[in-house]
């Protein structure tokens, strides 16, 4: 929306608006922390694997990363109200969907529509604010209100869905979030304005399959390649249409008139790291979190409500600086912010990865949760900001789309990366270590294939007899705990490489938005020579 349209809003109106948005960013996040304190009843009640598990996590992630470029475009052609409204109500199908799934299959179907429902939102909210604030004060303020939503979200949905979980059932947990999205319509219906930047604007239906093509595919190798083996004919040809895919989708983006993803974009320095950093420290971010649940879950015997506490406290500190957020991305460069941000945050997960096996209780682990929750939002808002603050007016709808698609696809990313690294490494040391217990060799066959076919989860949970208990089930919790633990410590050099980018590639302050795509590709040859 200009800014003279803004204006005829009025303040008031405007505001109202940025909230309604704002509460619409609640509503998407609470449905992608929905599955976090619920996956150790997964396998329990539903009798979900760990591939299963990981599955999961790709069904509300995968469709929020592939189509969030699409919804992007779609807002920006025929308005955004209309876009958060139909978001919400896809989070609540889906969320009904969840409640009455008996099986991982079902589970995975509402979890595939509430991931639409995000995708529609994140970006949809993210531009609307952007598009309603009259200045970079104001729009630092509202993207500040966004990321603490984002926080709030990831702290009362996994909460609430565990005390549901724990004292009615695993169904219930999914009530609160059918509550919130039909709150969210209500709200919307009311106060949120309109905003679209229609010019020039069509679907490119061609970028948007070659785009899920590619991600879906690589997600598939990625999660299937622990599973399969490496070397899979399936996994290897997953691996191929991947890069075949991506590559296309480049070459049809550069080609297209009015492309879903403008790459030229990626000639602005501050919107490329931005990107990137997005990618790399939301993988490590959630591959964190994946692996913290894994651990206290699965492999630990914490109930639910165990398990939503260290979300909670992840969130605090980013809810204590809500009030200050939007002045320091005013004041401080999102170079300074992403860099601090990304090194905290590895700091606190080398901090989790040198616990002991076994110290999963929150006293243990609160350190380590505080530190990496301080630089996620450092390094979550800077983000954003340093996107939406260096593109031209007319493109805040595929900047925001493309900011959301990059952390969505580092989201489906870290589950998968971090279960395949971690299955991976536990599923060796199994095999190394099982035929050292003296068992019978028939056992220990037993034992062998059921890691061979099913993963050292299943390893460390089927119901062996006592004696064979005793011997295998410590050798598969530590294998799993080796496992996660070297996941996580991959994830924290992520961190630092994103930080280390950050700070060659984003010299200086975010840079001053374009104008347009001339002036930036005249910025962009300028920077060369």
């Amino acid at each position: 929306m200009p800014h003279s349209a803004t204006a005829a809003v009025g303040r008031s109106g405007t505001q109202r608006g940025i909230l309604a948005a704002v509460f619409g960013a609640l509503v998407a996040q609470m449905c992608l922390t929905a599955l976090a304190p619920l996956i150790a009843l997964f396998q329990s009640d539903l009798g979900a694997s760990a591939t299963d598990l990981t599955w999961l996590t790709a069904a509300i992630f995968a469709p929020t990363a592939v189509l969030e470029l699409n919804f992007g475009v779609l807002g920006d052609m025929f308005g955004r109200r209309r876009l958060v409204i139909g978001g919400q109500a896809m989070c609540a199908v889906g969320a009904l969907v969840a409640m009455i799934a008996g099986n991982v299959g079902t589970l995975a179907v509402g979890f595939i529509f509430m991931g639409f429902g995000a995708a529609a939102l994140l970006p949809s909210t993210l531009a609307t604010i952007a598009a309603l604030s009259t200045s970079q004060a104001d729009r630092a303020k509202a993207i500040a209100r966004w990321a603490v939503a984002i926080a709030l979200g990831s702290a009362l949905s996994p909460l609430c869905g565990a005390i549901l979980a724990q004292k009615v059932n695993l169904h219930a947990a999914f009530i609160v979030h059918v509550a919130v999205a039909i709150v969210g319509i209500v709200v919307s219906s009311l106060w949120l304005p309109d905003t679209k930047s229609p010019e020039g604007r069509t679907l490119d239906w061609g970028g948007q399959i070659l785009c899920g093509i590619g991600l879906l595919a690589f997600v598939y190798a990625v999660i299937q390649g622990a599973d399969q083996g490496w070397s899979s004919a399936g996994v290897i040809s997953a691996f191929v249409i991947a890069v075949v895919g991506i590559i296309a989708f480049v070459y049809v983006e550069l080609r297209h008139p009015s492309p879903m993803f403008q790459v030229r974009l990626l000639k602005i320095p501050a919107f490329r790291a931005a990107a990137l950093t997005g990618l790399l420290g939301m993988l490590s971010f959630l591959g964190m979190a994946y692996s913290m649940t894994l651990k206290m879950g699965p492999i630990n015997g914490k109930g639910p409500i165990a398990l939503a506490l260290p979300y909670v406290i992840l969130q605090i500190i980013p809810l204590l600086l809500g009030p200050w957020l939007g002045k320091v991305l005013h004041h401080v460069s999102p170079r300074t912010l992403l860099v601090v941000g990304l090194v905290v945050m590895a700091a606190g997960q080398l901090w989790f990865v040198s616990l002991g096996e076994g110290q999963v209780g929150l006293g243990s682990i609160t350190g380590p949760i505080l530190l990496v929750g301080v630089g996620f939002i450092f390094m979550f808002s800077s983000l954003t900001a340093a996107a939406v603050n260096s593109v031209p007016h007319d493109m805040l709808g595929m900047a925001s789309g493309a900011t959301s698609l990059v952390r969505e696809t580092g989201q489906t990313l870290g589950a998968a990366v971090v279960g395949a690294i971690a299955l991976t490494h536990a599923s060796s040391l199994i095999k190394q270590q099982v035929p050292g217990l003296g068992l019978p060799a028939k056992v220990t066959g037993q034992v062998l294939g059921i890691n061979q076919e099913a993963g050292p989860l299943a390893v460390a949970n089927v119901p062996f007899p006592a004696q064979v208990a005793k011997a295998v089930q410590p050798v598969a919790h530590s294998a799993l705990e080796r496992g996660f633990d070297v996941g996580v410590t991959v994830m924290a050099c992520l961190s630092l490489v994103a930080a280390v980018v950050v700070a060659i590639t984003m010299r200086g302050a975010a840079a001053r938005p374009v104008a347009n795509l001339e002036e930036l590709e005249a910025e962009a040859l300028e920077a060369v020579v």
